[in-house]
């Protein structure tokens, strides 16, 4: 009898891999949430961080999906941690002085990375809460239908948990980092936020839904089924 092959890569091998590329994501979510985007309308207003952010939710879904809620936890925090990290580094880079023919130079470098500390505080809250909103509803929703688990119901709970997921996120950060109180030198008035967050969060909706069954539903797949080999 034919013996299976050994799995290129284990189980532990994919969760490390989608733990760094979680934090990855998330890092670079937050550098490019420093452009606003309109696509030429003022209907659309959102930043640049949803061409990326999908990915968080991506990622978080199918850790929750082969693992558990608390994996998913744990490494959405770690990735919070890393993108705090990096952007009190790049924060306190803006403020070291720099050589003089290298002011232009420095002064984009400050424009892109010079985020306060209430942007970086909103950034990191509301990444955390509406990732632990996600991981939640996923888990929830994943144990009510558990004699149910199929492509199309893990389809939905993917994409209902990323809906009200990234409804949170994009809420928290746009009313913590821009609502007008008067704390920020740049700020928006309510109608604008409730239209960033509207249009990012449908964005965001419409591009996961779209690679759910491409990505998070075939990864799920093949990581489940490493593990029931690593288990024979």
């Amino acid at each position: 009898m034919k013996k299976n092959r050994k799995p290129l890569l284990s189980s532990g091998d994919y969760l490390l891999f989608l733990a760094i590329v979680l934090a990855v994501v998330s890092t670079t979510m937050n550098i490019f949430c420093m452009k606003s985007l309109s696509f030429g309308t003022p209907i659309i207003i959102c930043d640049a961080g949803l061409i990326v952010s999908w990915g968080v939710f991506l990622i978080s879904n199918v850790i929750t999906e082969v693992w558990n809620e608390k994996t998913a936890i744990k490494l959405v925090t770690f990735s919070a941690f890393v993108t705090f990290f990096i952007m009190i580094i790049a924060r306190l880079i803006v403020e070291i002085p720099t050589l003089p023919d290298y002011y232009e130079q420095a002064d984009a470098f400050a424009k892109i990375f010079s985020n306060g500390p209430r942007t970086i505080i909103a950034s990191i809250t509301a990444f955390l809460v509406g990732n632990y909103v996600n991981v939640h509803i996923i888990q929830k929703v994943k144990d009510y239908l558990a004699n149910k688990d199929n492509k199309i119901f893990f389809f939905l709970r993917a994409s209902f948990s990323t809906l009200i997921g990234q409804m949170v996120d994009n809420a928290l950060f746009m009313f913590l980092a821009f609502a007008p109180i008067g704390l920020s030198v740049y700020e928006m008035n309510v109608f604008d936020i409730i239209t960033a967050v509207l249009s990012g969060t449908g964005i965001e909706l419409v591009v996961e839904t779209c690679l759910v069954p491409f990505i998070t539903i075939p990864l799920t797949a093949h990581i489940k089924r490493v593990i029931k080999r690593e288990m024979e």
